[in-house]
């Protein structure tokens, strides 16, 4: 449709991306969606000598994340983390 009707007169690529599989959780409504499925937490200060966490994410509340890896359920304090977000298992 651009093509024909011609609304740019250079020559152009039109590039459609997307944000992919792989999403930020910044908003508790995010954090209860994702309840259950695998995600991975960095964090500002190393949990037993680790700064990224993968595991699946088990419950959260006002201070905390609770993280369920290898069996074993860790809790991070949410101000620890730089970030958290789903994780695609490809």
């Amino acid at each position: 449709m651009l093509d024909k009707a011609d609304y740019i007169k250079e020559q152009y690529f039109l590039e459609v991306s997307s944000p992919g599989v792989e999403r930020i959780l910044r908003k508790d409504e995010h954090l209860k969606q994702n309840i259950g499925n695998e995600v991975e937490v960095k964090l500002f200060k190393p949990i037993n000598k680790e700064k990224i966490l993968q595991g699946t994410l088990i419950k959260f509340d006002k201070e905390s994340i609770f993280v369920k890896i290898n069996d074993i359920e860790q809790m991070v304090e949410r101000k620890n983390i730089a970030q958290i977000k789903t994780k695609y298992n490809w």
